[in-house]
């Protein structure tokens, strides 16, 4: 289970204005809600934020929890998230990744994008790249368009 938390760190960081990733049209809009949504810890936006291809990784690991709810309780528990095995059954990715943000040992370990800035998307038919430029460092997250928005690509979440 600690990889998952290590592979959700790496999948999120990669990784508001009210606005919801479903009402932006522009990929520059949706990289800006991700890292607000990141910053404000609101794992239901990032989740909204990512494509399915982002998601699979983070589905599969819930369904994973799901298995052994129990287990997974008490693993969770010594890790910070305070979770019943009840909970666990049916929490949301968007609830996980919350409680994930906001639990004191792992949200130590999480950089600081509060200085980030966007560059301007290039987009190609369905698919869009935005510069993304934190502590002087520039990387490309990628997006796609699918179910009529933009959203953050799997593979464009290698931003750290």
């Amino acid at each position: 289970m600690r990889l998952f938390v290590c592979t959700v760190a790496f999948v999120l960081l990669s990784a508001c204005s009210l606005k919801t990733p479903e009402t932006l049209d522009d990929p520059e809009q949706v990289v800006a809600v991700f890292f607000e949504a990141y910053e404000n810890a609101d794992g239901h936006t990032l989740v909204d934020c990512m494509s399915a291809d982002a998601m699979a990784d983070i589905n599969l690991y819930m369904e994973q929890l799901r298995e052994t709810p129990e287990e997974s309780s008490v693993y969770l528990n010594s890790i910070g998230i305070n979770l019943s095995a009840e909970e666990v059954t049916s929490i949301t990715a968007g609830d996980f990744i919350t409680a994930l943000f906001n639990s004191e040992a792992y949200s130590e370990q999480l950089p600081d994008f509060s200085d980030t800035e966007f560059g301007h998307a290039l987009v190609y038919g369905d698919k869009a790249i935005v510069p993304v430029t934190t502590n002087g460092d520039t990387r490309d997250m990628e997006l796609v368009f699918e179910d009529q928005s933009w959203k953050i690509a799997a593979s464009g979440m290698d931003i750290i």
